[in-house]
Order: structure tokens, then C-alpha cells, then sequence
């Protein structure tokens, strides 16, 4: 199954859902944020799950990406803009597209080392190794997503 966002009205999203969506976009794993909530991991996954269902999103990249589009979050406040290669934006979109790497190869004509070397510095240049969904807020604060291009 891909990870692209299947087109379809949106639903809004409880205050429940919105609360765990907007911690796991400051990057927090779903261990962490059942801490901050004082949750179990599975009734995060739970709510995570049901927030995908509702905005057609597969994986939670896709899904932080989507609840900004729809501005059921305010955007994130300013940050001062990284600058990023054309490549580097390339990778950018289709993560917030709910893309992994291995679902990106076969639309570029790099090599596969040549992907997994971007997306590892996208990744670095947003100081969110390891937090893609974190990539996507901090790619909204810049100001290189939500706008059209």
C-alpha cells in the first residue's frame, strides 16, 4: 500500500486527535507521547490510527502534513528558513505526501544511495534525524510547505 494521502472529504478531527497529532509532529514516538498523556501506547496508536482513517493519510507524516493543509493546527510559528537543494525539497514533498524512501525510488532517476543521502540531509539540515513527522512541521514553520510553488 502507498503512503500518498487518498483524496477524500475531510473530516475533522476530535480534540483528543488533534492533541496526540500535534506531539507526535514536535517528533515525539508514540512511547513518548503516551507519557505526556498518561496513555497506553495502544491508545495512542488508536488515536493515531483513527486521525489517518479520517484525512485519508497512511502514515503520520502524511497525516501532520494533511491537519496543516487543513488548518485544523495553526501553522507553526516562524522559523528562520534553511535553505535546501531543489533535491532536498523534492524529498521534502513527497515525505509530507506520506512517501518512504523505497516508495520514492522509482520516481527519480538517481540512484538509490543518492536518495537515501538526501533524505538523510534533508533530515540533518531540519534537525530531524530520526522524526520525519517533526521534518514537516519544521518544513511548514520555513515556509517550504503550504505555499504554492
Amino acid at each position: 500500500m502507498s503512503g500518498r494521502a487518498k483524496p477524500r472529504e475531510q473530516s475533522q478531527l476530535t480534540e483528543r486527535e488533534l492533541q496526540t497529532v500535534a506531539l507526535a509532529a514536535d517528533g515525539l514516538k508514540v512511547t513518548a507521547i503516551a507519557r505526556r498523556l498518561a496513555l497506553s501506547g495502544d491508545a495512542v496508536q488508536s488515536r493515531l490510527k483513527a486521525a489517518r482513517r479520517k484525512c485519508g493519510s497512511s502514515r503520520t507524516t502524511a497525516l501532520v502534513h494533511s491537519v496543516y493543509v487543513s488548518q485544523q493546527l495553526s501553522r507553526p510559528e516562524y522559523e528562520q528558513m534553511v535553505e535546501l537543494s531543489k533535491d532536498e525539497l523534492w524529498v521534502l514533498r513527497h515525505l509530507a505526501a506520506g512517501l518512504t524512501v523505497i516508495e520514492m525510488q522509482p520516481l527519480v532517476v538517481w540512484s538509490a544511495w543518492r536518495l537515501r543521502k538526501t533524505h538523510a540531509g534533508l533530515l540533518a539540515a531540519l534537525d530531524a534525524t530520526d522524526r520525519p513527522a517533526y521534518a514537516i512541521k519544521r518544513g511548514w514553520a520555513m515556509r517550504h510547505l503550504g505555499r504554492e510553488h
